[in-house]
């Protein structure tokens, strides 16, 4: 039996599923990332680390914020969908 591709198994192995979005984030440590609107409407922040489930962003000012859950890492106009 052969899935059309884009569709999700019946089954989702979460586990196998969050590790790599996490090895995907991990490649945009250093790069602009998209956060929540209820974060900031202004430029997005920089990627600067992920540990423990959660990360550190750099905004342009210089701010940083840390603790940011990683289910944060979104962009109100659907950035992860594409």
């Amino acid at each position: 039996m052969s899935l059309k591709r884009g569709r999700r198994p019946k089954v989702l192995d979460l586990e196998a599923e969050y590790q790599q979005h996490l090895i995907t984030l991990r490649e945009m440590i250093g790069k602009p990332v998209p956060l929540s609107r209820s974060y900031t409407q202004g430029e997005q922040p920089i990627l600067v680390a992920i540990e423990d489930g959660t990360a550190t962003v750099r905004f342009l000012n210089g701010a940083v914020l840390t603790g940011v859950p990683i289910r944060d890492l979104v962009d109100d106009a659907a950035y992860w969908r594409g």
